[in-house]
């Protein structure tokens, strides 16, 4: 439920409430003094000055409050607007809600004073006094729920609410034919806002505010997808000023793709992994999973463009995670990208054959920054590909097996382990599932290492029992581990080095 609806909610229960009691209290004190007439209960003609005597005390309380108020909000939103976004002076002063609650509070006050100054010995303003009074009870009603209000209003989930709200107002706008340009400007703001605070809360390890920050950029792409094509042309074209450091030809592929929106949301999404990698491991988790989802809701969509973006985001955050030798996020970024070859590679073997570039150049580029053994997780990661590839005969496949063959299971003279272990699965696969000139291709990639380094190594494979890795890792299964139905596959594969070495001689 929104903050006003609940403000609204409790402002009546508030207000029936208190009516309630008084009512039930009056009448308490009526019939237990025998239900006298209204000319009993009012000192109007009879003592026109005990009016402002009962007037004054509600001016004072009715002022001492709004001093109260007034010096909570001056303390409070530009404390949390330091803390979160500047923008939400703005955003609090723009709320109707706040306004007419201010413009209220200051009214009924003066109302008060008002009516107590016109108060003569001869005039008695009994409708403006019963206006007064009743001003003050519903003010005095509302002060609660508009304090519960406010301070919902300062909780950074429901700002950042506000705000992915706002992109989607002036995403409807568009449709509806509002001002272009200026429902972009907003656009911008109300987005470089939601970075703003995620990484303002990265820097504080405010873990659950990033993740709904990054999770509401990732909603604000979801109401926008499906709406995108029904936007005018106008909608896609941008300039410098919205992109501020990109070069002429930038803006115009930006124009020409129509992703300007995506690309705004993505450039966030990055802003971010680069300020969490030193800081938060969870943020970092959380930008590379909500960039997959982006994704493969851009490939149900069939919004090809987008996609292609998003994928090159991601080789963004590899290339960032590498530059800081973070192994954990390398670790992640991997995974995440098998999972979208997985869920976006069906259909588009153009793609997947660039994700075997990609993966092969991100394991080079690792290598020479000093972390060799990125290309053995990669191995395994790519060897997943290849054989989801196969099992869909994807017309890519023969490009990704190139791809993971050409991984040197061999350094300075010496067998590396893991990369050989990772193509002897991918071999006990092809001899599984029949296909033969596959299998001994996989074979021919490692006739290079010595036969007995290459049975220990598949001895090692086969004596793998526990699917789950002996430390915690985000994914926890063992590389190495070869499920039992399949041992007898690994094993036919590994006979057949010492088939060919005994053929040869």
């Amino acid at each position: 439920m929104h903050s006003r609806q609940r403000f609204i909610r409790g402002l009546l229960l508030a207000g029936f409430g208190f009516a309630a009691f008084f009512v039930l209290e009056f009448l308490f004190e009526w019939n237990r003094l025998g239900q006298p007439d209204i000319t009993s209960m009012t000192w109007v003609a009879k003592n026109n000055p005990k009016l402002v005597d009962v007037l004054s005390p509600m001016a004072r309380a009715y002022n001492n409050v709004l001093a109260m108020l007034l010096a909570t909000i001056g303390l409070a939103i530009p404390l949390t607007a330091n803390m979160h976004t500047p923008k939400l002076i703005e955003m609090f002063l723009r709320d109707r809600t706040n306004q007419v609650m201010l413009f209220l509070c200051a009214f009924g006050a003066a109302n008060v004073l008002f009516v107590a100054w016109m108060v003569g010995p001869d005039f008695p303003p009994i409708w403006a006094i019963r206006l007064a009074v009743f001003g003050v009870l519903l003010g005095w009603a509302a002060l609660i729920p508009y304090f519960f209000y406010v301070v919902r209003f300062l909780d950074p989930s429901d700002i950042l609410r506000r705000l992915k709200d706002q992109v989607c107002e002036q995403v409807d706008r568009g449709l509806d034919g509002g001002d272009t340009e200026e429902c972009q400007d907003i656009v911008h703001e109300r987005l470089q806002q939601i970075g703003t605070i995620v990484l303002k809360s990265i820097d504080r390890a405010d873990r659950g505010v990033v993740q709904e920050g990054i999770w509401a950029l990732k909603q604000i792409l979801d109401y926008y997808g499906p709406k995108k094509a029904s936007l005018p042309a106008a909608w896609y074209k941008v300039d410098r000023k919205d992109f501020v450091g990109l070069s002429a030809e930038a803006i115009e592929i930006i124009n020409e793709d129509r992703t300007w929106l995506e690309h705004k949301v993505l450039h966030q999404l990055y802003v971010a992994y680069q300020g969490g990698l030193p800081k938060s491991p969870d943020a970092v988790s959380s930008i590379s999973d909500a960039t997959r989802v982006i994704a493969l809701h851009m490939a149900e969509r069939g919004d090809e463009r987008a996609l292609v973006l998003a994928v090159r985001f991601f080789n963004n955050f590899l290339r960032e995670a590498i530059k800081r030798k973070d192994v954990h996020a390398i670790y992640d970024l991997f995974y995440q990208y098998r999972l979208i070859a997985r869920d976006c590679g069906e259909g588009r073997p153009e793609l997947l054959k660039q994700f075997g570039n990609y993966f092969r150049h991100y394991a080079q580029t690792a290598a020479q920054n000093g972390m060799p053994f990125v290309a053995q997780f990669v191995s395994f990661d790519l060897g997943w590909i290849v054989r989801r590839a196969y099992e869909s005969k994807s017309p890519a496949a023969s490009k990704l097996l190139d791809d993971v063959l050409v991984i040197d299971h061999l350094a300075y003279g010496k067998i590396v382990a893991m990369v050989a272990k990772a193509k002897i699965l991918l071999g006990g696969f092809f001899v599984e599932s029949g296909l033969k000139d596959e299998a001994e291709r996989v074979r021919k990639s490692l006739s290079n290492a010595p036969a007995a380094e290459i049975a220990a190594v598949g001895q090692d494979l086969m004596e793998v029992e526990e699917r789950c890795f002996w430390e915690v890792t985000d994914r926890q299964v063992n590389f190495e581990w070869v499920a039992p139905e399949r041992k007898q596959s690994v094993k036919a594969f590994l006979e057949s080095f010492s088939s060919a070495s005994s053929s040869s001689t």
